[in-house]
């Protein structure tokens, strides 16, 4: 019976002391944005709110007042007394701190507030290659509970700090701070980052003999428009070729585009290409500096390009069927990963060589095609980045039955042997005829002869039969 009455005892007890104790809540909240602290009481508008045991707020029967911690009025409400939470506007640092929810000097809720603040520098918006810091500090500080950082979906690191150095256009996207404190209050702050500059070119760009060329510097933002972005400028630009300026950038309103010269002009108008056409390419190393600006920050941007020339032999003629030829395809560069091939379209064929290898030297049988083209292409992987032609003239055999110069000669003998064949016949019919001629003269002038005498034993009616 004692026992029970204990057990009572201390359940009343438990009731009274542990359940009557104002509930505590952390909310984390970012600099800038607006946040709730819980109240959940009603009080028929009777509420206090104390930051740090100080008065920020009140409502005594609906009489709003404010107390010494509210630096800024106009950031402090209870938009309702059903719940009574204190709505905050603007999150500052210095609002961090523990806030109590109190009713007739009785604390119904205690909420801690942790702010945090996510720096960028130098901005969200960077030019090419500089460096990108960004922080998480918080107040209180250290930074309390688990840090990380992500791009994309991606993890980039736990440490509230993170730096990328020489940024490229790869290095934009949206990076999210994901931070966890105990009791699992949760808060991200994302932040997008924008970065301006041009595409990497091909290292490598090829040529076959003096044919025009282009040399591409494709930007990721409209470059070429008069209404740029306004985060962006375009200050000047040039291209070199072998230390000499080969052509300057105009830029007007802020446009930019290359003015047309005697050995290159704009390749395109599509307004973030600022690739340059060479008229007359000359092989090596060219280079183009554009300068950027935002703001007061500048980058001087540089890519380069090697132009190199893709060799082959000449075309052959008159090669001999079922004959070995020699073919070679060099260049000045290649890059270690691509390959030199030859290629015979109409029979599919390839041989290639090794990746990297500059000259690639095979021997082909010339078939007996009349005509036969070999292709050497610059390959990496089944792209081609660039080909140059050779023809091979194979010399007809003209007793091979494949050849069809040998069809075309058997079919005018043919045709030479029928025409000998009519004029034999029209001969022959012709020296018939006049044999008969003369043969018919020779018997009417016998007969005229036979007449004129009287032979014995002559019967002329017999040679009239006869005629």
């Amino acid at each position: 019976m004692k026992e029970n009455l204990w057990g009572i005892c201390l359940t009343f007890l438990y009731v009274k002391t542990c359940v009557s104790l104002p509930s505590s809540d952390k909310v984390l909240a970012e600099v800038g944005k607006d946040v709730s602290l819980p109240c959940g009481k009603d009080t028929n508008g009777d509420i206090i709110w104390l930051k740090d045991k100080i008065p920020v707020i009140k409502y005594i029967k609906e009489r709003k007042t404010y107390g010494s911690n509210a630096k800024d009025q106009t950031r402090y409400s209870v938009p309702s007394h059903r719940t009574n939470d204190l709505s905050l506007k603007d999150v500052k640092m210095i609002d961090s701190g523990t806030y109590i929810c109190q009713y007739q000097q009785t604390n119904i809720r205690t909420v801690e507030l942790f702010v945090f603040q996510v720096s960028v520098s130098p901005s969200t918006s960077l030019l090419l290659s500089e460096d990108l810091v960004m922080e998480l500090t918080s107040s209180p500080s250290p930074v309390p509970g688990l840090v990380s950082w992500e791009k994309d979906g991606t993890e980039q690191s736990t440490d509230p700090k993170l730096e990328e150095n020489n940024v490229q256009l790869n290095s934009k996207g949206l990076y999210v701070c994901r931070i966890k404190i105990d009791g699992g209050n949760k808060l991200d702050i994302s932040r997008q980052i924008t970065v301006f500059g041009f595409h990497d070119p091909p290292p490598i760009v090829y040529t076959s003999g003096k044919s025009p060329v282009i040399l591409p510097w494709i930007f990721n933002f409209k470059i070429r428009d008069k209404l740029l972005l306004p985060e962006v400028h375009v200050e000047k630009g040039f291209i070199t070729y072998q230390s000499n300026v080969l052509n300057q950038l105009n830029v007007m309103e802020g446009a930019a585009s290359w003015p047309a010269t005697s050995n290159s002009r704009d390749a395109t108008q599509i307004s973030n290409d600022l690739s340059i056409h060479l008229l007359n390419p000359e092989g090596g190393l060219y280079r183009v500096e554009i300068l950027l600006r935002i703001g007061d920050r500048k980058k001087n941007l540089i890519r380069e390009v090697y132009l190199a020339s893709l060799t082959v032999p000449v075309s052959n003629s008159d090669i001999s069927p079922n004959t070995k030829v020699p073919l070679e395809c060099k260049v000045d560069r290649i890059d270690i990963k691509w390959t030199l091939c030859w290629h015979q379209w109409q029979t599919s064929h390839e041989k290639c060589g090794k990746p990297g290898n500059q000259i690639w030297n095979t021997e082909v049988t010339a078939g007996n095609e009349t005509v036969v083209t070999w292709t050497c292409s610059v390959t990496s992987g089944k792209e081609r980045l660039a080909s140059a032609n050779v023809t091979l003239a194979v010399k007809p055999d003209l007793l091979d039955p494949s050849s069809s110069l040998f069809w075309v000669m058997v079919g005018v003998g043919i045709f030479i042997l029928l025409l000998t064949v009519v004029f034999i016949t029209l001969v022959i019919a012709w020296k018939r005829r006049v044999r008969r001629a003369r043969h018919r003269a020779w018997l009417l002038e016998n007969l005229h002869q036979q007449r004129r005498c009287e032979c014995k034993g002559f019967s002329p009616q017999r040679l009239k039969e006869n005629i």
